[in-house]
């Protein structure tokens, strides 16, 4: 099997773009999400502040994996770089679930950030959502 190149979605304040196989991007008030394979199905790697300006960045991400053929039985979220998540940002995750939950997928959440975990216990979506401590391991390359 072989490997897609990485897809990175990345927005700055009210701006959304899409982008294929760039670095990573550090700016203040950045979000982006890198797509990648795993042996459990797509990753969404997220990074940066996932407010109301920036869901459609994730959105997008979200979107797109989840177009994918044959249908994913999992997508995975991982949060570990996630530095802020607002209401919107969570509505973003229970939105992706159901969209998810349509066609058959289930979506975890891998190894969420302090900040997005205490926003998962409180609001009792931990419950909503399986959460797991690691990313699982991406297909090896041939």
């Amino acid at each position: 099997m072989r490997t897609r190149p990485a897809a990175i979605y990345s927005g700055l304040c009210r701006t959304a773009c899409a982008r294929e196989g760039s670095g990573p991007i550090d700016d203040t008030g950045v979000f982006a999400v890198t797509v990648r394979d795993s042996l459990a199905g797509p990753v969404l790697v997220c990074a940066g502040e996932l407010d109301v300006d920036q869901v459609p960045v994730f959105t997008a991400a979200a979107h797109r994996a989840l177009a994918a053929r044959p249908v994913p039985p999992m997508l995975l979220i991982d949060l570990h770089e996630v530095t802020f998540m607002d209401s919107a940002g969570l509505n973003a995750l229970l939105l992706a679930r159901i969209q998810a939950r349509r066609q058959g997928t289930v979506i975890h959440l891998v190894h969420p950030s302090q900040q997005v975990a205490r926003l998962l216990d409180i609001t009792g979506c931990d419950q909503v959502f399986p959460v797991d401590p690691d990313v699982p391991s991406p297909w090896p390359s041939r």
